[in-house]
């Protein structure tokens, strides 16, 4: 009887807690009107250097690399963002993250969001 009284509540409450990401992460790539984000690389230090990461998990639609332990090492991670129009933007990431998250939606655009 308790459970029909909870669950109208809690289970909208939990679903609404997997849709939000967290309150620090913030998306990475610039956005460019009318050219999505179709590829990134991410990089230890910078990409000249060639230390390109591979996702610690990489589905077909969504993955994430954890990259704290580069700062802990007094390095830093750039991510390279390459759009449908094949221009590419590098942004170095201004402070310390923990993970970077990816999803890949239907018309295969990309976003990432570090936390």
């Amino acid at each position: 009887m308790w459970l029909s009284k909870v669950a109208p509540v809690a289970l909208p409450a939990a679903i609404l807690a997997l849709c939000i990401r967290p309150a620090n992460a913030a998306e990475v790539c610039p956005v460019r009107e009318g050219q999505p984000v179709h590829f990134v690389d991410v990089f230890d230090g910078s990409p000249q250097q060639l230390a390109n990461l591979v996702p610690d998990k990489a589905r077909q639609s969504s993955g994430f690399w954890r990259l704290g332990y580069i700062y802990d090492a007094g390095r830093f991670v750039t991510i390279r963002c390459k759009y449908a129009d094949g221009a590419v933007s590098d942004v170095k990431l201004p402070g310390r993250v923990q993970r970077c998250d990816y999803k890949i939606d239907a018309h295969k655009s990309l976003t990432l969001n570090c936390h």
